[in-house]
């Protein structure tokens, strides 16, 4: 078994008195029973983003940092301590910051081509898990990560599909599961944005080798609505799009950069999405939402408003406004760690692959969209 795992688990569900624990190389941090010691790896934009987040949350203390980028782990260093008082040490290597017996826990927040080796690792070291979406940008990576956390029942593994974790998802679509607005028959999908290109650090962004590409770095959130509410996966897709649209600046990017896809169930229900990086500047083009519609009415689930055909009942609203999603989904991986029994995770690794799975079927029928040249395709029969 992985160590710490089963005791440290259990001292951090208990009501023991505080002790000191050793930080590492002979710095001291005074913990108490109920406190998460967390690392965070990768720190650009999304894992910058998480961190902070972790700090607004109570009984967290951030041990250590890594990153192989020195810029970001200095940036990540005086975020903390502007939070919380104390400079957590910052590490070059994954490698470094899991053999650290100060760490209970670790945010990773790394390119999707790293995702498999180093959950696995993780996994290994025994610390609990959050890792970002997807999973892994390819079938064989998810089933490896699968096959390690098979390996150790006790270890703790949430993936950041935090929509899972937001109230008005959770209760909206358990009230579409309900039947509240008659057969589901269709759905509307977009999420586009005027601020492409965006390359992530060292561009990887850009490499389908290093991204999956957008409908799997990105949309899979989308993905895994829609299966979660209908249960069941898209049995067909379509679609096309365009990948050169920034080709004169960025000649080796090869990702779609603004595609769309039409996604088929067995049982009739079809969802129309588009994503882009290139619309105007402009609320009325710029934006993300899943909506849904049925016999007796739709929802946009981004918003959380259920309006029905029948115009003599009120509309029925959930949880409107801004919800922190990330943060509530922080902090159901912060109680799992902290808990001495197992948790069911927000999404579970299979539904994560699945997620990944419907991404690389919509890739596919995007590529069958778009020539060689990365530009539009258009078949005349």
């Amino acid at each position: 078994m992985p160590p710490l795992s089963i005791n440290r688990r259990r001292f951090l569900g208990c009501s023991a008195a505080g002790l000191a624990i050793t930080q590492g190389r002979g710095s001291e941090a005074s913990t108490t029973a109920s406190e998460v010691r967390l690392g965070v790896i990768g720190l650009g934009n999304r894992g910058t983003s998480l961190l902070r987040t972790a700090l607004e949350i109570p009984q967290v203390r951030v041990t250590a940092l890594a990153d192989f980028d020195p810029k970001h782990r200095l940036r990540a260093q005086g975020i903390v301590e502007k939070a919380s008082g104390y400079r957590p040490e910052g590490l070059e290597t994954p490698a470094r910051l899991l053999e650290r017996t100060d760490v209970d826990a670790v945010l990773v927040a790394l390119p999707c081509d790293l995702h498999a080796s180093v959950y696995i690792q993780a996994i290994r070291a025994g610390k609990g898990l959050y890792g970002e979406k997807p999973l892994a940008p390819s079938l064989a990576d998810c089933d490896r990560v699968i096959a390690e956390a098979d390996r150790y029942p006790e270890a703790i593994v949430h993936v950041g599909f935090q929509r899972r974790s937001n109230p008005r998802y959770r209760e909206a679509i358990a009230a579409l599961s309900q039947g509240e607005a008659g057969e589901l028959i269709s759905g509307q999908g977009v999420w586009t944005s005027s601020n492409g290109p965006m390359n992530g650090h060292r561009d990887w962004l850009g490499s389908r080798e290093r991204s999956g590409d957008w409908m799997v770095e990105q949309a899979v959130h989308v993905w895994d609505v829609y299966r979660w509410l209908l249960g069941s996966s898209p049995v067909r897709v379509v679609g096309g799009g365009r990948r050169d649209l920034f080709a004169k600046s960025q000649p080796t990017r090869d990702v779609s950069d603004d595609y769309s896809a039409q996604l088929f169930w067995a049982d009739g229900f079809h969802l129309t999405f588009h994503q882009s990086w290139v619309v105007p500047a402009d609320e009325g083009f710029t934006g993300n939402s899943q909506r849904v519609v049925g016999t007796e009415g739709g929802i946009d689930l981004s918003v959380g408003t259920l309006i029905y055909r029948d115009r003599s009942k009120p509309r029925k609203a959930f949880h409107p406004g801004v919800q922190p999603d990330t943060k509530n989904a922080l902090m159901a991986f912060l109680e799992a760690v902290r808990s001495d029994e197992p948790m069911t995770p927000p999404i579970r690794l299979a539904e994560a692959r699945e997620a990944t799975r419907i991404g690389l079927m919509v890739r596919d029928a995007v590529d069958r969209g778009i020539s060689d040249d990365g530009s539009a395709s258009v078949n005349v029969s």
